[in-house]
């Protein structure tokens, strides 16, 4: 049981990392799509290992 809180807090991070990374991302790129940028957070959310 331990085991798993203890990954399932890293997954929070990660997630945490990813969100952020594309507001960032949304924020400072200026020729940046709405289409694009959905495109990049679902690829990085299936990389995250659950």
């Amino acid at each position: 049981m331990e085991r798993e809180h203890k990954g399932n807090g890293q997954n929070i991070v990660d997630f945490s990392q990813i969100v952020k990374k594309a507001y960032e991302k949304g924020m400072n790129e200026t020729e940046l799509t709405l289409e694009k940028l959905i495109e990049d957070l679902k690829a990085d959310l299936r990389n995250l290992v659950i």
